[in-house]
């Protein structure tokens, strides 16, 4: 059996290996934080003794996270649980990647700015000022989910001349997206606010997109998808049922998100040479944000994510460069890039959605795989703390200059959502058979039609002309659509 021929088969089979189980014990976790790590752990059950798991593959008859609650998957492999019975997220559960560390010292070159862990199966994000023992002339790569460095969003560079002033800053990870292609503000002109596209900011004084900003910022991380073609972004085989032909997708492997560049750094004393013994005065970058992991739930009976509850893969943010972690010297830190999730029942997903839709300016998601930014410190502007604004307000236009007024790192890439449910017969009016097993509640209503449309927030496939369209040809929106789940999800059916 080949890779792709595999990656047909592995969701539908843990599946099926979910309704032949006959698991007797229950998991129902009580603490306020559990981490569960995907190489080796030992996880309790409601009933028993402990049990060792080794390999990320979680194997229970029901599992409940109560309101909460916080689950959180690290390490090298997926997360993978099997479920005969059903699975309810009240809490979160996250494979969420961390922050990279924002610099708050002074003179401390010689100790690296850590990147950010990535979730179970992500990537590590780079290092600022990454070598403690001579001058660095670009901040760590960020990784790649096999952890192979260099892959991931690239580091800023040292900045060494007269008159420039500040190390650029680490480009983003990248996975279904080179950044953000649908955040609220969008790039301007040249280099100006270039971190949405993934690409760090650059280093030097002036104004956003000026011709003095130099050091280039870091390349955006190298994408796994290749051939060009969008409408097969994902792992696994959907079904187009407009032209009624299988869509084999590109990914052969489950895995998650790439981690940000480190950013650069500022020689304090305008040389280039690197073996300055006196390197350790050398403001720093920030570390890049690990990239978000991998998470499958594959259950034989539902899957529900109740009105306090959430699933994640967001890639962790990027850490301010010096000075007190604001890039008014040293540059900033990629973001990571998202992860992966596959939800899977053989019955029915069922979710909550909170609020509005991103749409219309709610940044409160049920399913999340979304990319970091660089967060900032207080010492200076911008001030950067999170990547939306409160729930129900828009940026203004400024905001992208504003952003890159300093070197602030590139925005990491949106990850994957898939969502594999029985094929239906359109009964909810949405215009596709493939969310009839998806249930949307909104304030206790079951959503169909027009609103379920809204907050599922589903793409379709590419027609021949290259536009997405529903079962029936109708074109779909573009654009800045998505509802409660970011990024827009890929649906599938359970075969």
């Amino acid at each position: 059996m080949n890779a792709a021929t595999a990656a047909r088969v592995l969701i539908p089979s843990l599946v099926l290996l979910g309704s032949l189980l006959r698991a007797q014990r229950d998991y129902m976790p009580m603490g306020p934080e559990v981490v569960l790590n995907t190489d080796f752990t030992q996880i309790q059950p409601t009933q028993g003794p402990p049990i060792n798991v080794t390999g990320g593959i979680f194997v229970f008859r029901n599992v409940t996270i109560p309101a909460g609650v916080r689950v959180r998957g690290v390490g090298t492999r997926p997360m993978i649980w099997i479920v005969s019975g059903q699975f309810l997220v009240d809490g979160e559960l996250s494979v969420n990647g961390e922050d990279g560390q924002r610099v708050d010292t002074l003179n401390s070159a010689n100790f690296p700015a850590i990147g950010g862990q990535g979730g179970a199966a992500g990537g590590r994000g780079g290092h600022g000022s990454p070598d403690a023992l001579m001058r660095d002339a670009f901040g760590q790569n960020g990784f790649d989910p096999l952890n192979v460095m260099g892959l991931g969003g690239g580091g800023g560079l040292l900045s060494c001349l007269t008159g420039l002033g500040r190390g650029s800053a680490g480009g983003g990870g990248a996975f279904a997206t080179e950044g953000d292609p649908f955040f609220l503000v969008g790039p301007g002109a040249g280099t100006s606010f270039q971190q949405v596209r993934g690409v760090g900011g650059q280093g030097g004084f002036g104004v956003s997109g000026s011709a003095t900003r130099a050091p280039n910022g870091g390349r955006v991380g190298l994408r796994p998808f290749v051939d060009g073609n969008d409408g097969n972004d994902f792992f696994g085989t959907a079904v187009d049922v407009a032209t009624r032909r299988p869509v084999l997708g590109e990914l052969t492997v489950l895995m998650g998100g790439q981690g940000g560049g480190g950013g650069g750094d500022l020689s304090f004393n305008n040389s280039c040479v690197l073996a300055d013994p006196n390197f350790a005065n050398d403001p720093k970058g920030g570390g890049g944000g690990g990239g978000g992991g991998c998470l499958v739930i594959a259950a034989a009976g539902p899957i529900v994510v109740g009105a306090q509850g959430r699933i994640t893969a967001n890639g962790g943010h990027g850490g301010g460069g010096e000075q007190a972690g604001s890039c008014n010297r040293g540059g900033g830190g990629g973001g990571g890039s998202g992860g992966m999730l596959i939800l899977a029942s053989a019955t029915a997903i069922g979710l909550n959605v909170k609020g509005e839709t991103y749409a219309n300016n709610d940044y409160d998601f049920c399913l999340s795989a979304d990319g970091g930014v660089c967060r900032t410190g207080t010492f200076g502007t911008p001030v950067v703390v999170r990547k939306y604004p409160n729930s129900g307000q828009t940026l203004p236009a400024s905001f992208g200059a504003s952003y890159d007024s300093a070197p602030l790192g590139g925005f990491g890439g949106l990850g994957v959502i898939q969502l594999i449910a029985p094929f239906g017969n359109n009964a909810d009016g949405t215009n596709t058979h493939l969310d009839d097993g998806i249930l949307l509640v909104r304030n206790g209503n079951l959503l169909s039609g027009a609103q379920k449309q809204r907050f599922l927030g589903w793409r379709g496939f590419p027609n021949a002309q290259g536009l997405r369209v529903d079962d029936f040809g109708n074109p779909l929106p573009t654009g800045r659509t998505d509802g409660d789940i970011r990024p827009a999800p890929v649906l599938m059916p359970l075969f």
